[in-house]
């Protein structure tokens, strides 16, 4: 795995900016684009933005405030240069690139400070909060929900990031419990490759893994891709500790408690409004023998539903088990990269065409991701019993070439996102997660309101489903959609959409996030699907830890 954060990284899209996505090695998806969204795709690569038609506010801390931090971290991680604002004053949301590709990043941090350790971090603080200055946690920076933006507050004279890049040590690694204990601004291959040299595995990789960490992970409650077999990442946190203005709080690191409300808990998911997460320690696995992925096609969406709901209700769980609605699955031939070989290619096509005449069609149907970690005897024997599941259910296996395809591109797709916003399409991303016997009918709900939206805005749609994180009460389910954007009203018309669907998961039994967050962004929803007494409960706390409000104003409602 590559070192991530010596990687330059694009502060107008996502990830490596040495990287793209290779759609000319797609050439059936442009012409289906076209032909769904009814525009013309002009295949020219749009220069990259420039910082210096980015206009930036000066920054607003006095000389003697950057000198006390200063004094803290040393000039080398202290910084008030351009692009490490930039950097750091939005996330990845559509909202966000669209803002820093017209050059609009309205709320930048006045610095960005770099902490070594928990005892810095301890120190810049205390001058925040005798200074009155926002502090807004870093840690990659891969938020889509507004999480990391740092939003003005009354009383307030300026905000810092504080990023923790730096505080990515290794504390310890306990074999014999399957534990270990990280500084919370290690990221996600470093976290596996420290672990792989043990021969040990947390198995948390979200879309996001390679440019995440450990701290953003908890804060936000992130669900990884295997999830459905290793659970949330609040699943596999045993500790955490929690540096406040007010102190530190350090849950016991033991694998379960009954002395009182569990405050691990109440930290996952607090986004940074509570204080600044340093270290945790997660419950680890050994280093699975195989990585077992195959793909299936279902003659219907229901069936793979019907099936995964079985599986989890049985106890034969996969790691991962992604089950894809027909628009999602005819996207996934559209975006296919053809065989190189054209005997392989052409043999490929013919057995497609037969599936067609059996009924499967990945037009009609519903494709679907099988994975399964671990022991080669264990995984075969589950992979058995989960493929029956689904063949009863009305499946077809295709083979471990179409599943472990998905796995070696699974980190791919934010790459394509940023393209075809070049080339004037809006497409973004929400989900949310329901109990079976509600799922079809939220899917259908959410699926309307989007088309609605975009309908709105006089523009076609392409709204794909899957499901990739079950459980046996529920399951998730992720919409990607695609529109022709509202030239000059962008994020006026994302705006509209994402009231629409909002409203449409609230009221047809949804929650608001499944694992992206609340951040800004979801904060309308967000008393709605707790309840006026729940808020109030919160702010309390927060006024508790957090009296003077500096943590990430503006977050989960605060």
């Amino acid at each position: 795995m590559p070192k991530s954060k010596e990687i330059e990284t694009r502060w107008w899209g996502w990830g490596d900016i040495k990287k793209t996505y290779p759609v000319e090695e797609r050439p059936s998806y442009i012409p289906y684009l076209e032909e769904r969204l009814g525009i013309k795709v002009e295949q020219v690569r749009t220069p990259d933005p420039s910082l210096d038609h980015v206009e930036l506010r000066a920054p607003r801390l006095s000389d003697d405030v950057m000198v006390e931090l200063e004094q803290i971290v040393g000039s080398s991680n202290l910084s008030t240069e351009k692009r490490d604002r930039v950097h750091h004053a939005i996330g990845k949301s559509y909202r966000d690139v669209v803002r820093a590709r017209s050059g609009n990043i309205p709320n930048p941090p006045d610095a960005v400070v770099y902490p070594g350790s928990e005892e810095e971090v301890k120190a810049i603080l205390e001058v925040a909060e005798n200074r009155g200055i926002a502090v807004i946690p870093y840690c990659g920076g891969s938020s889509v929900v507004g999480g990391v933006e740092p939003l003005d507050r009354d009383g307030l004279i300026g905000s810092i990031s504080v990023d923790l890049r730096r505080m990515d040590k290794v504390l310890m690694v306990d074999a014999e419990s399957l534990r270990a204990r990280f500084e919370a601004g290690i990221w996600g291959p470093e976290l596996e490759d420290e672990l792989k040299k043990r021969g040990l595995y947390l198995g948390h990789a979200p879309e996001s893994f390679l440019f995440s960490g450990l701290g953003g992970w908890i804060a936000s409650r992130s669900a990884g891709r295997q999830s459905t077999g290793y659970g949330k990442i609040e699943e596999m946190v045993e500790s955490v500790r929690l540096v406040t203005p007010r102190g530190i709080i350090d849950t016991l690191d033991v694998p379960a408690s009954a002395t009182g409300p569990d405050f691990k808990e109440i930290i996952c998911g607090s986004e940074g409004t509570l204080g600044i997460i340093t270290q945790a320690t997660v419950r680890v696995r050994p280093l699975p023998e195989v990585f077992d992925y195959r793909g299936l096609l279902f003659k219907e969406f229901e069936g793979g539903v019907q099936s995964v709901k079985e599986m989890m209700q049985s106890g034969n769980i996969p790691e991962t088990i992604r089950i894809s609605d027909p628009e999602e699955s005819s996207l996934a031939l559209r975006v296919r990269k053809p065989s190189s070989k054209p005997a392989k290619e052409k043999a490929l096509q013919a057995a497609l065409r037969v599936l067609d005449l059996l009924g499967y069609s990945f037009h009609r149907g519903s494709y679907a991701v099988l994975g399964c970690e671990g022991r080669k005897v264990e995984v075969a024997e589950r992979v058995k019993k989960i493929t029956a599941i689904c063949v009863r259910n009305g499946a077809v296996p295709l083979g471990r070439s179409a599943g472990m395809e998905w796995y070696h591109g699974r980190y791919d797709h934010p790459y394509f996102r940023d393209i075809m916003m070049g080339w004037g399409v809006l497409v973004d991303t929400l989900e949310t997660a329901t109990t079976w016997d509600n799922i079809m009918k939220l899917y259908r709900a959410v699926r309307g309101s989007i088309i609605e939206a975009l309908a709105d805005y006089d523009s076609k749609a392409i709204v794909t489903c899957h499901l990739s994180h079950s459980y046996p009460t529920g399951s998730s389910l992720y919409f990607i959609f695609m529109g022709k954007q509202a030239k000059g009203k962008e994020i006026e018309q994302w705006e509209h959409l994402k009231r629409k669907a909002g409203d449409a998961i609230i009221e047809n039994g949804g929650t608001i996030s499944h694992h992206h967050g609340v951040g800004y962004e979801h904060a309308p929803w967000f008393e709605k699907e707790y309840g006026p007494e729940a808020l109030k409960a919160l702010k309390a706390l927060k006024e508790t830890l957090d009296p003077k409000g500096i943590m990430n104003p503006g977050k989960l409602g605060l």
